[in-house]
């Protein structure tokens, strides 16, 4: 009985996070470079992903003008996703 509401509950975060990343890409392409309580709000949640995403794109494709950390940062919150439902699944 317990697996259901531990599955429910991380797909309600991941989510969460994956629209906040949409949300973040839309509100960049409105008002790019404008900072504001919502976009600093976003940033909280999405950050442990785009930043690393970032990297992953300067790395790989440095200096490209189209950024494509949110899609690294979507694979990034997929592949977490992955690992904790099969841990779950595994000692429960």
């Amino acid at each position: 009985m317990l697996i259901p509401i531990i599955e429910k509950a991380l797909n309600l975060l991941f989510n969460f996070l994956e629209c906040a990343i949409f949300l973040e890409v839309i509100l960049s392409w409105i008002a790019p470079g404008k900072g504001n309580k919502l976009t600093d709000l976003l940033h909280v949640f999405t950050g442990p992903f785009m930043n690393p995403a970032k990297k992953i794109q300067e790395k790989f494709i440095p200096n490209l003008a189209i950024d494509f950390s949110p899609i690294f940062a979507l694979l990034i919150i997929d592949i977490v996703r992955r690992v904790i439902f099969m841990l779950v699944y595994m000692f429960v």
